[in-house]
């Protein structure tokens, strides 16, 4: 088991994710996060010496992981309705990332957006008219007491995901969240669990690695056995920062990598539905201030963290996190098993029969958005999980066998790599 320093509790104020006390208006982003914006988008160093005024227009260039997909002509090819119903959501949380409005639920024909929140008032305001609606709440808390609502999409800080989840489920309304799980708790990993399973509402976690076409195509694939079992496979999510993204309380600032896994171990968690046992991790500085242990709440002297995880068939699995290469932002994966293997989209293998391995087709009025273009399948998979009562993708177990594993790693790098075993759910 996990060493007890990864039961940390931060306890941020309830409510959604905006930037640190500092920073409060969403229009005065520091120094530091103006030059992270700029690099995001493929600036170079001229374009961080530019005037407010040009800052102004370059501020909302994208950052890495929000370019939006192409939409190509086959992405609502064959779609048709499963329901006239609309289900009526909440979405909580309008930060740097505008999560909350990032997912199309408001395009979506089987959804009626009815109240959005927000700590800060002008973000809840711009959150509202992103989602168009004119219902708001101060809070979260507030928001989950309105009986109208049916499900709640959490976009708040990542400390905030379990505590806020497991109000919206107590509740009585089914919940989305954006990654991770838990942040650096196996306790809210066990609460967040024991409510769902109490609860029996559904759980679902928008890891966007899930819904890339590749690691969508490579599941269907496993599943139709195609690759046997996996002997060996990787995930990799860089994300260099020469300094943080603003956040709430400073969350992102010096934060632990692999607390932040699931883009990488959905290559593996999400292709094969099956856990990881163990892990050895190793982990590195690559001289960023504010990742010095003196200068971050977690102590974190890690940029980057490598680890090696055994799976539950038996086999290899290597999962990074990287914040210190430079100029360095992709997520990706690869798979290799005893009877085939994928990189990309490209199947090689013995199977000669292969099953459909495109994405589900979207409605025409939802965007598949960022990260790959999964933001809309991703809404698409959780509405359709409630109006046919089955599990969705990426539910609770899933959600924390790709979160957990990654708390387990970092505390193998603080010991130098001794091998630790990682907890298992099952509901």
């Amino acid at each position: 088991m996990a060493s007890k320093k990864s039961d940390i509790h931060i306890q941020p104020e309830s409510g959604s994710q905006p930037s640190n006390a500092a920073s409060r208006s969403k229009s005065n982003l520091d120094i530091a996060s103006r030059r992270t914006f700029l690099q995001a988008a493929g600036l170079g160093a001229a374009a961080i010496g530019l005037g407010k005024s040009a800052f102004a227009e370059e501020k909302e260039k994208t950052i890495q992981g929000f370019e939006k997909a192409q939409r190509d002509a086959n992405t609502s090819k064959g779609w048709e309705p499963v329901s006239d119903r609309k289900i009526r959501v909440g979405i909580v949380g309008y930060g740097v990332c505008k999560f909350g409005a990032a997912f199309s639920f408001q395009d979506h024909p089987n959804v009626e957006v009815v109240a959005v929140s927000d700590l800060f008032p002008d973000r809840c305001a711009d959150l509202a008219k992103a989602c168009r609606c004119s219902k708001t709440y101060p809070s979260l808390e507030e928001l989950v007491k309105d009986d109208s609502i049916e499900a709640v999409f959490v976009a708040t800080d990542a400390p905030s995901h379990a505590r806020h989840c497991i109000e919206v489920l107590k509740h009585g309304k089914h919940v989305a969240t954006a990654v991770p799980a838990v942040w650096g708790s196996l306790e809210d990993a066990e609460k967040l669990l024991e409510t769902v399973k109490s609860t029996g509402l559904k759980y679902m976690m928008f890891e966007t690695s899930a819904f890339h076409a590749d690691c969508y195509a490579m599941r269907q694939i496993y599943k139709a056995g195609g690759f046997g079992k996996l002997v060996y496979s990787e995930g990799e999510y860089y994300h260099f920062l020469d300094s943080p993204i603003d956040s709430y309380k400073g969350w992102r600032t010096g934060s632990i990598p692999l607390w932040y896994p699931t883009h990488s171990t959905a290559y593996y968690v999400s292709v094969t539905e099956k856990p990881f046992v163990s892990v050895s991790c190793t982990g590195s500085n690559c001289g960023l201030p504010d990742w010095q242990p003196e200068k971050n709440q977690y102590k974190n002297r890690f940029t980057d963290q490598i680890a090696l995880f055994e799976t539950a068939e038996g086999g290899a699995s290597r999962m990074l996190m990287c914040i210190g290469v430079r100029d360095k932002g992709d997520e990706t994966g690869r798979v290799f098993g005893e009877q085939g293997w994928m990189i990309g989209t490209e199947y090689h293998g013995a199977m000669t029969d292969l099953p459909d391995i495109s994405r589900p087709p979207l409605p025409p009025s939802v965007d598949p958005g960022s990260h790959g273009g999964s933001h809309g399948y991703l809404t698409n998979e959780f509405v359709h999980a409630i109006l046919q009562d089955r599990k969705p993708m990426v539910d609770i177990i899933q959600a924390l066998n790709m979160t957990v594993c990654g708390i387990i790693a970092n505390d193998s790098a603080v010991r130098d790599g001794e091998r630790l075993k990682v907890p298992q759910y099952t509901l």
